[in-house]
């Protein structure tokens, strides 16, 4: 019965990588999208209940990836929702969102289209400031102050952070200060966000 669930899950996906192999690879620069479903999490279960091994091939050249087990998914994925909209992200982006000192990490790109925030970015000082309408949020990689329309303010337990070559940003006291109501589920490990607007 299993072999027969494998093969009617893996024969449409592969039709559907096949037919759309080039949409794919041109999509693949940004690391996330927006969707009402929920995300699934990438893992992998042997007969064993184990984490195991897979390969993919990339540009013709086999790969081999390694899969968390489902188990330690279930307790390291954090979900996102703003406005009924959950965070999705590419396998392999390094984009996924995660705790770090009990906050919510999630990648900045991702934080900037959700609340409607153009990004600027300054290699040499690594300051990030968001800008929308009259509101201004400048803050730096690695600092806990930041100056919110000119004003001091600092974030609690965690502070921008790059990872994966993917800089993340604490949202939920971003969140805050842009006046959107935030929830936590811990059963369900989703931070939930929603504009006030």
């Amino acid at each position: 019965m299993s072999k027969t669930k494998w093969k009617l899950m893996t024969i449409p996906s592969l039709l559907v990588v096949l037919l759309t192999g080039n949409i794919t690879h041109a999509e693949i620069e940004r690391t996330f999208f927006w969707s009402d479903g929920v995300p699934m999490p990438s893992c992998y279960k042997t007969r064993d209940g184990k984490p195991g091994e897979m390969g993919v091939v990339i540009d013709g050249k086999k790969v081999k990836r390694d899969f968390p087990s489902c188990d330690e998914v279930k307790k390291t994925m954090v979900a996102v929702r703003v406005d009924g909209k959950y965070l999705h992200t590419y396998d392999g982006s390094g984009g996924e969102p995660f705790i770090a000192n009990d906050r919510t990490m999630i990648p900045l790109r991702a934080l900037a289209d959700a609340f409607g925030f153009e990004v600027e970015w300054e290699q040499s000082e690594q300051k990030i400031t968001l800008k929308k309408d009259k509101k201004s949020i400048m803050m730096y990689i690695g600092k806990s102050e930041m100056l919110v329309d000119g004003q001091k303010a600092t974030f609690e337990e965690a502070a921008p952070m790059i990872k994966n070559n993917i800089t993340f940003l604490p949202v939920r006291q971003l969140a805050e200060i842009l006046g959107a109501k935030v929830d936590w589920d811990e059963k369900t490990r989703t931070a939930t966000f929603t504009n006030k607007e």
